[in-house]
């Protein structure tokens, strides 16, 4: 058990595979931080939901269990210096150093945190739950609700409408 986890997404559009990581974290981790990323942008077919609104879907289905904080983009793509911004973050926001990620089996992390021998990276195979938040945006665009629901928790079932309202005002 980590004392610590830290769990990374956009949740622009919250699906299962992001629940995956969450809820691997909270099997692994006495605490657990989710970082909303790109938390300043909003507005565009990419990132078209507010922070608040991701942190609501994300509350609604973890409540108090997990620590929510918004992450801004600094726009320096995968290198080293988003590591030390991410774990630098993450130690402002629960008082202590990140122990573990848990993510998904990307190349990026490595770039991001390499040779941390303080880090355990704990990954989950992205083909084990095949969905992306692009995808799912996709669905709702297209307003095909039975894809949308396959891929999302019940509880999220109730924003399908204000999500594609969004979408369609952006589009």
């Amino acid at each position: 058990m980590y004392d610590n986890g830290l769990v990374l997404g956009r949740f622009q559009g919250l699906h299962k595979g992001h629940q995956a990581l969450i809820d691997t974290a909270l099997a692994n981790c006495r605490k657990v931080l989710v970082f909303v990323g790109s938390s300043d942008k909003s507005g565009s077919v990419r990132n078209p939901f507010t922070y608040s609104f991701r942190e609501q879907m994300i509350r609604e289905l973890y409540g108090d269990r997990i620590v929510v904080n918004p992450l801004p983009d600094i726009g320096v793509g995968d290198v080293g210096a988003w590591g030390d911004y991410l774990l630098s973050k993450g130690r402002e926001a629960i008082g202590e150093d990140i122990r573990s990620i848990v993510c998904g089996n990307e190349r990026k992390y490595h770039l991001w945190f390499p040779d941390n021998p303080n880090l355990s990276l704990i990954k989950l195979d992205r083909s084990e739950i095949p969905v992306s938040a692009s995808e799912l945006r996709s669905y709702i665009i297209n307003d095909d609700y039975k894809s949308f629901a396959g891929l999302t928790d019940e509880r999220m079932h109730k924003y399908y409408g204000i999500m594609r309202d969004c979408l369609l005002r952006i589009m």
